[in-house]
């Protein structure tokens, strides 16, 4: 009785709760488990691969591809980080006395974990069939409308929580901490509200475009995939600027919302500019604009003409085939959507633009 007894003195821990932890914030189990440095080393990695994806598919000189793949490295951490915190709480602890099976049986964390997965999994797992069905249906079909209607972003996270918290309560078994239940839970409501305002926030600091035409040969190519800064109304735009618009012929920017509609050319000239064709050149204010992107003389004239308040004039830079400022005239400086700073995609083509 002595042996046992010194066996499971410090052997409280539960690998489970361990597990739970570090879903909701990788590297917090392996703290709880007692591995504080391991820990921290854990959340710095999670968190130097997440800055370092976000950078490589969104910043200028970011590579796409390369950010792309790091998200196999992200998922093998999270997967061993899991492992990990499991068998850090186990330490000491023999097969006999604890086995996973028995966990999975005995210990009111492990429904919990699966009610992380989805919401209701550890209320079927303990054939609670109504109760489980009724928060499976409720998540998916919530997450599904919030994908459309941002107000109801915080709806699935609290029901993710709900059914962890709904289910610890259900579980069958007398001993319960609930001071880690109230922590997890609001480490799950954040981690789960974070991640899901992802596709809602990203949209309004980046617009995604392809590059419909050859307009701006050599610069852009067909199906070239590019993201945009947008910006608004007032923001100040500069002669080069490579910009994405509603068309001006067909839909103004309060109707467009579909990546068909948008085009994309180069600032020419700003309001109170006077811009003219001639030569094989343009001319702006009666000074040869110097164009180095440009692979042939321009084969027409236009002007000359003063650009009017809150318009642009725009031109492609494969300039003898392009429908541009030359054919349909000003455009309106509110159907400008932004800026284009970057080749995304294909990965040949990966670039920041100037």
């Amino acid at each position: 009785m002595k042996a046992t007894s010194k066996v499971l003195v410090g052997r409280q821990k539960s690998p489970w709760l361990a597990v739970n932890l570090s879903a909701a914030l990788p590297g917090m189990g392996q703290i709880y488990d007692g591995a504080i440095a391991r820990g921290l080393v854990i959340i710095a990695a999670h968190l130097g691969l997440v800055v370092f994806i976000f950078w490589s598919i969104f910043a200028p000189r970011g590579n796409t591809l390369r950010g792309l793949m790091s998200l196999v490295p992200l998922i093998s951490l999270y997967i061993f980080n899991l492992w990990d915190s499991h068998h850090g709480a186990k330490q000491g602890i023999t097969l006999n006395e604890f086995s996973p099976l028995r966990y999975q049986s005995s210990d009111p964390w492990y429904p919990v974990f699966l009610s992380q997965i989805l919401p209701g999994l550890g209320h079927l797992f303990l054939q609670q069939a109504t109760v489980g069905g009724t928060l499976l249906i409720l998540g998916i079909f919530t997450a599904y409308l919030a994908n459309f209607n941002s107000a109801l972003l915080p709806i699935p996270p609290i029901i993710w929580a709900l059914g962890c918290g709904l289910v610890y309560r259900a579980a069958p078994t007398r001993q319960r901490q609930w001071s880690w239940l109230g922590g997890l839970l609001v480490a799950v409501l954040l981690t789960r509200l974070a991640i899901s305002s992802i596709p809602f926030v990203v949209p309004q600091k980046v617009v995604q475009c392809i590059v419909p035409s050859e307009s701006m040969l050599p610069t852009l190519e067909v199906r070239d995939r590019i993201f945009v800064r947008p910006r608004p109304l007032g923001y100040p735009l500069a002669v080069g600027d490579i910009i994405v618009f509603s068309n001006p012929e067909r839909t103004p920017i309060e109707q467009a919302g579909e990546l068909k509609n948008l085009m994309v050319k180069r600032v020419i000239a700003l309001p109170g500019q006077q811009v003219e064709i001639r030569d094989g050149q343009v001319w702006l204010n009666g000074i040869p604009l110097i164009e180095s992107h440009l692979v042939a003389p321009i084969l027409y004239q236009w002007g000359p003409k003063t650009v009017p308040t809150d318009h642009l004039y725009v031109l492609g830079d494969n300039r003898n085939n392009s429908r541009d400022s030359h054919v349909w005239g000003f455009l309106p400086r509110a159907h400008v959507v932004g800026n284009a700073y970057k080749i995304y995609w294909p990965p040949q083509r990966v670039q920041p633009l100037p």
